[in-house]
């Protein structure tokens, strides 16, 4: 599915907005572009900063395509715990 300009005002439509859309795809293929660009370093794990975005389900997401997490406080270290 893209994301396309109707397909996001529709969403918008649905649920008002502000709203947060989140492309999967979008997010593996750059993940993939990493570890890529890292593919000569051995045993790389790449961890994703809770920072940028503390949604579970990101956290969730990142965790299935084997990314660590990144951490600062005991908050994000209890989401990673929960993801």
């Amino acid at each position: 599915m893209s994301l396309d300009r109707e397909l996001l005002l529709g969403l918008g439509d649905k649920y008002g907005a502000p709203l947060y859309v989140y492309d999967a795809n979008k997010i593996k293929s750059q993940y993939d572009k990493m570890t890529s660009a890292f593919s000569s370093v051995k045993r790389l794990k790449l961890n994703y900063a809770c920072k940028a975005n503390s949604n579970l389900n990101i956290l969730k997401y990142f965790k299935s395509l084997n990314s660590g997490l990144d951490t600062v406080s005991i908050q994000e270290a209890r989401l990673g715990l929960m993801a």
